[in-house]
């Protein structure tokens, strides 16, 4: 097998203009699926201990590990073969699954490795100029922050880091609105933001956000307009939404937190509009290929033909994306919704009676998901973590300059979990 009838033969034959149709959901999940109890056992975590932090990297359930595990099955036995008849396929039922899932064109993804993969796709690949100013938040995270910094030496932009809010539990959304409002300069190019902050479990009105920007951009020439940015891996497998819901320009997101993928895998969605507005980091293994190699004639190409990085990648997790977009579906995104917001607010509820214990989150689910930060009277965060693991909870610390303990419930999780939580902080002092 040559390179030249590899690209060929793999080759998705997708342009910039291609719509994909949707596909039905066929994962095979659970019967009972709509029973948490059955959703539980379809994970194969340890039930010796109460983890209360799989946001930071989930378990994989049934459906996904028999997924992986067919394709690695098929590479090991075949892997040039295997790869060679089935590549165009399976990318193919990937995006399609990922379309289907925020209710869009399938091309208009770029498929990634991580949150941070896809934030230095993008921010790197933005076609700045020296002068234009790129508007983030003091909110965000250490890979949104130093994406933006390597790209603005590299362009001569600037970037402003402004606050949304002061103290997280009492954000308003008339308060990040206005502060938002106020930051926008006239050569502001690029606004850039976290739809669920880690730091504090803040959930910004991205929507609202949107129409911010989409107001400041009303008398301004093409060539003026400001891109909205937003990292929303935190929101990404809790949160009801398609990207019309959001708004955005740009969606980052990786896809083994809360949506429970396979490791090493995510997403980076641009609307049609915006395509332009991006060049590549890492070259794509695409049509891009087959037209260097002038096999076939220069032509415009998809987001996920031009965006895409180029290389073997670990394609059994990468096809298995597509059992986690289908899996969510079964379920249903609306009862997922439903479900990771009631255990945070049992478990908030629980935290604001106990005096030692600050919240940091808001109580809203309008302004919060599934992350819950706070402080314990007397104790670091790490400590805190520390001692909720001795009763064997795992929790995690907030990875920021101002560190917090982080439980955060999701649809594995029981009542009765949440409830252990509440107890043994109410007995954990300093």
């Amino acid at each position: 097998m040559n390179r030249r009838n590899f690209l060929a033969k793999t080759s998705l034959g997708l342009g910039a203009s291609t719509l994909l149709p949707a596909i039905g959901c066929q994962a095979a999940v659970t019967q009972n699926v709509g029973e948490w109890e059955a959703v539980r056992a379809d994970f194969p975590i340890k039930t010796d201990v109460n983890q209360m932090s799989q946001m930071l990297l989930a378990s994989h359930p049934t459906p996904v590990r028999a997924a992986i595990e067919k394709y690695r099955k098929a590479l090991d036995e075949n892997p040039a073969e295997y790869v060679e008849a089935n590549f165009a396929t399976m990318e193919r039922e990937t995006l399609m699954a990922a379309g289907e899932y925020l209710e869009t064109n399938p091309l208009e993804f770029a498929l990634t490795d991580s949150t941070t993969m896809g934030l230095s796709l993008l921010y790197n690949g933005l076609n700045l100029k020296a002068g234009d100013d790129i508007l983030s938040t003091t909110h965000d995270h250490y890979s949104t922050e130093k994406s933006l910094e390597f790209a603005a030496k590299r362009n001569g932009a600037t970037v402003r880091h402004i606050d949304l809010y002061e103290a997280p539990s009492a954000a308003t959304l008339d308060q990040i609105l206005n502060n938002l409002k106020k930051a926008i300069l006239p050569n502001t190019r690029v606004v850039a933001v976290t739809y669920v902050h880690s730091s504090t479990g803040v959930k910004l009105p991205i929507k609202a956000m949107s129409e911010v920007i989409a107001e400041a951009n009303k008398n301004r020439t093409e060539a003026e307009r400001i891109y909205f940015c937003v990292d929303a891996v935190h929101g990404f497998g809790i949160e009801n939404i398609t990207v019309k819901d959001l708004g955005c320009d740009f969606l980052v997101a990786g896809t083994h937190k809360w949506l429970f993928g396979p490791r090493g895998t995510g997403i980076l969605w641009a609307k049609k509009e915006a395509w332009d507005m991006v060049s590549p980091t890492i070259p794509p293994f695409s049509q891009a290929y087959l037209m260097w190699m002038e096999s076939i004639p220069e032509g415009p190409l998809s987001f996920y033909s031009k965006i895409t990085p180029g290389g073997f990648h670990s394609f059994e997790h990468r096809w298995a994306l597509k059992a986690a977009f289908e899996y969510h579906m079964n379920i249903g995104k609306e009862k997922i919704q439903n479900r990771t917001h009631q255990l945070s607010t049992m478990l908030k509820e629980g935290l604001a009676t106990i005096p030692h214990i600050k919240l940091h989150t808001p109580m809203s689910s309008d302004l919060s998901s599934g992350i819950n930060c706070f402080d314990v009277d007397g104790l670091d965060a790490k400590q805190t973590i520390e001692k909720l693991h001795q009763a064997n909870i795992i929790g995690s610390t907030t990875p920021y300059r101002k560190v917090y303990a982080r439980l955060t419930p999701c649809i594995i999780n029981t009542e009765e979990e949440v409830q252990q939580c509440i107890k043994v902080l109410e007995n954990l002092k300093a």
